[in-house]
């Protein structure tokens, strides 16, 4: 039965390693692992350091993902289906209509802050304007990729202040 080979523990800053004398019959010659373990680049420990970053505070970094997202998704539907800002410019209306809707039904609903409110309601309105407009021009108007970068501007600050104040 053979015996199994044994791991030697390198201490960190050795030198030299002792190696345990064999007790094979068949006197084979020992089998040397060396693991060379590199120190990582700074370009890698950026890197690291970004992401580890970026993942603990991934929540507060949500509307710029999801903005992404919908600059990437109305590009494609430029491409696809360039008959959607027929149904996009009538929807860009729609979360004003529901916010008269709401305080000319039932104002007591609108709660105690009726400016976030309105400020979410005009962001949506925006946004999906933005959207309708990106689908009838496409991705490389150049007006359109700055309004792209105010809305998100806007929607992330809004979306910090709001987290922060609850």
């Amino acid at each position: 039965m053979a015996r199994r080979p044994r791991s030697v523990q390198v201490p960190p800053g050795a030198t030299t390693v002792r190696i345990p004398t064999q007790r094979s019959a068949k006197g084979a010659p020992p089998v040397f692992v060396v693991v060379s373990e590199t120190r990582p680049t700074l370009s890698s420990r950026i890197a690291r350091a970004l992401g580890g970053w970026a993942w603990r505070h991934r929540a507060s970094w949500a509307p710029t993902a999801y903005a992404v997202l919908a600059y990437v998704l109305t590009a494609v539907v430029h491409v696809i289906a360039p008959w959607m800002v027929y149904v996009l410019a009538p929807a860009a209306t729609l979360p004003l209509l529901a916010l008269w809707w709401v305080r000319v039904k039932s104002p007591e609903r609108i709660g105690e802050r009726p400016g976030r409110l309105l400020t979410a309601a005009v962001l949506a309105t925006l946004g999906t304007a933005w959207a309708a407009a990106l689908v009838h021009y496409g991705p490389l108007a150049v007006l359109l990729a700055w309004l792209w970068v105010g809305l998100t501007l806007a929607v992330q600050v809004f979306w910090l202040v709001v987290r922060r104040s609850k």
